[in-house]
């Protein structure tokens, strides 16, 4: 009888823990997410990306206005991931523009070394 009771009172400090530790867990607004998401968009665009990866800089976007409606309507999870999304295209956007920005400046190089070649040659 005392071993059912151990047993009984063991089961509801159980439960009781995985119901705090349950509202514990709950989906927190992803505003630091979305915030983040936002930033570097922000530096994406300053180093030219609308130019030289339009169209992960168009997805970013895209995916920070499906979180920032996801926020309106409380679908924090979707809101989450979106703003997840948003963060990995803005931050490959930047990457490939300035990628692109060092190719073309390692281009200009090159070139102004070759004129300087031909040009001792002379």
């Amino acid at each position: 009888m005392i071993a059912k009771r151990v047993v009984i009172y063991s089961l509801s400090v159980l439960g009781g823990i995985l119901l705090i530790s349950g509202c514990g867990g709950a989906v927190k607004p992803p505003t630091e997410k979305i915030a983040n998401a936002e930033l570097a968009i922000s530096r994406a665009q300053d180093s030219n990306a609308k130019t030289l990866a339009p169209i992960e800089l168009r997805q970013a976007e895209d995916n920070l206005q499906k979180a920032k409606a996801a926020m309106k309507t409380e679908e924090l999870e979707k809101a989450r991931r979106f703003a997840e999304k948003a963060l990995l295209d803005a931050t490959l956007a930047e990457t490939k523009a300035e990628s692109e920005t060092a190719r073309q400046a390692a281009k200009q190089m090159r070139e102004s070394i070759e004129t300087l070649r031909q040009e001792t040659r002379r």
